[in-house]
């Protein structure tokens, strides 16, 4: 209660964030979590969704969290500084613990 979760698969590229986007905007519960564990690949323009997903949740008021980050997309968050705005957790259910309204 309070919370979402979205569960992603497949990379998170120019072709596949259409319905991503779609999925954040539509979005209205004061905790969204993105499950990214079966997300094996990032590139910019995903990286650049998620951040305007981010932007978006604290302009409405609400927070916006990453879970499941796998390795090879944690090291982009790393590279490009973004893991220091984000908030990440290590899976879903610690992400909905912590982020209890």
């Amino acid at each position: 209660e309070g919370q979402r979760v979205i569960a992603l698969s497949g990379p998170l590229a120019l072709t596949t964030l259409f319905d991503f986007q779609d999925a954040v905007r539509g979005e209205s519960a004061p905790v969204t979590i993105l499950d990214l564990s079966a997300v094996p690949y990032v590139d910019s323009a995903g990286l650049g969704s998620i951040i305007n997903a981010h932007v978006s949740c604290v302009k409405g008021g609400r927070r916006l969290a990453l879970a499941g980050v796998p390795d090879r997309v944690r090291t982009l968050l790393q590279i490009t500084g973004v893991e220091q705005v984000l908030a990440i957790f290590p899976n879903v259910q610690e992400a909905q613990d912590k982020l209890t309204p």
